[in-house]
């Protein structure tokens, strides 16, 4: 699943997982859409440091919630609610 980049809404969160209304130095960015031909969600999550992006997941509305949930636990809780409430 590879996500185009400019067509890509995007919520962000602090460190502790808080949804925040700017992009942080350091915290979570979600990028996600809505695929209405397929009625597809798609998501990616990055882990920002210092500013700088590292993808640490992406998943579509076809995955199953649990294991969703189970490879974002080591994240904040917050993070693993939000991206389950996208996917809905």
């Amino acid at each position: 699943m590879a996500l185009e980049l400019e067509n890509l809404e995007r919520k962000y969160l602090d460190e502790k997982g808080f949804r925040i209304y700017e992009k942080p130095i350091n915290g979570y960015e979600i990028a996600f859409r809505y695929i209405p031909i397929n009625s597809v969600k798609e998501i990616i999550v990055y882990k920002i440091e210092n500013g700088k992006e590292t993808q640490i997941a992406q998943f579509s509305s076809l995955d199953n919630p649990l294991d969703v949930a189970k490879s974002l636990e080591e994240y904040p809780q917050g993070l693993t609610q939000e991206v389950l409430q996208l996917l809905k």
